[in-house]
């Protein structure tokens, strides 16, 4: 029985809803509800009574929850007491970086990060929210993550310390701009994309924020993946056209293997976000973070000159 499971089934106990209980794990209601079915599934045993609408836990589950709440609490105490230990002793901190930073990002703010000596740093990647929940729960010392107006990440200021790296854009791929397929695809007015779920970060970019700008289009997905290099790849090999973060794109945009077709089809702009916890931190992670602050803007704007 894992920690978050625990954590998971107490939240729809506490919150008295699987949509409350999905705010307060920082998840969509669709991405909660996936994760308590996988719960189940690995358990063998069914939780919630689903024919009752909305879906609640069995009384043999509630009647548990004292129990469970002490196992969670000894649970925590403990991983926080030998993760201290460990990331002390070998000066090792634990960053959580969403996914598509992880990989064209993060290794370059990580030798900014490192500039003055080695330091053992653990790289976690995931979507938004769990990099947020991960940070909450204390299980990363750092996260790194996107924002925009209209999707930020909702930060406590007087429990999280947080920082503006830079921007970087959003942008629309295509191996050739003038490719007769892409050409027909305009005329029909029905462009073949790469989307992604619409319940993670960039899926809810791509659809609020750029395609209402492009009225007389239609879209059809031709594949849909949460990995930006998946989307960029298969943009890549003339699939259909993908929106990934510029600095993705970037080698193979010099390269000229990629279009940049924001000229055309809108594009969004990203800033590159750093936070962790308020309060003391080992020595380590304090220079991590002085690091990423002082180097770390620069670095993003020299990966993304021409």
């Amino acid at each position: 029985m894992r920690l978050e499971w625990i954590e998971d089934i107490l939240a729809v106990a506490d919150a008295g809803s699987m949509i409350k209980a999905a705010d307060r794990r920082f998840l969509t209601q669709s991405a909660f509800s996936r994760r308590l079915r996988m719960i189940e599934e690995n358990l063998g045993v069914e939780l919630f009574d689903r024919s009752r609408k909305p879906a609640e836990l069995h009384i043999a589950v509630l009647e548990r929850c004292d129990e469970m709440r002490t196992l969670a609490k000894g649970l925590r105490r403990l991983r926080t007491d030998l993760s201290r230990l460990q990331n002390h002793d070998h000066g090792r901190i634990v960053i959580a970086s969403q996914h598509a930073i992880t990989t064209a990002l993060t290794p370059l703010l990580i030798q900014a990060m490192t500039e003055s000596r080695e330091i053992d740093i653990r790289l976690k990647s995931a979507n938004r929210e769990d990099c947020h929940a991960l940070l909450l729960t204390r299980q990363a010392d750092m996260i790194l993550f996107y924002s925009t107006e209209q999707q930020p990440l909702n930060i406590e200021p007087d429990f999280i310390q947080h920082f503006s790296l830079g921007q970087e854009r959003l942008i629309p791929v295509f191996p050739d701009r003038s490719s007769p397929y892409l050409r027909a695809a305009f005329e029909q007015g029905e462009l073949p994309v790469i989307t992604y779920p619409g319940d993670v970060f960039l899926g809810k970019v791509v659809r609020d924020e750029i395609w209402p700008q492009l009225a007389g289009l239609t879209f059809k997905s031709r594949a849909e993946t949460a990995l930006t290099p998946a989307a960029l790849q298969l943009a890549m090999i003339g699939i259909a056209v993908a929106w990934v973060p510029r600095s993705l794109a970037q080698p193979y945009l010099q390269a000229g293997t990629l279009d940049d077709l924001s000229d055309i089809l809108g594009a969004s702009e990203l800033v590159l976000n750093a936070a962790r916890i308020n309060g003391s931190h080992p020595p380590v992670a304090e220079e991590v973070w002085r690091n990423v602050v002082t180097y770390g803007p620069s670095a993003l704007r020299d990966l993304l000159s021409p």
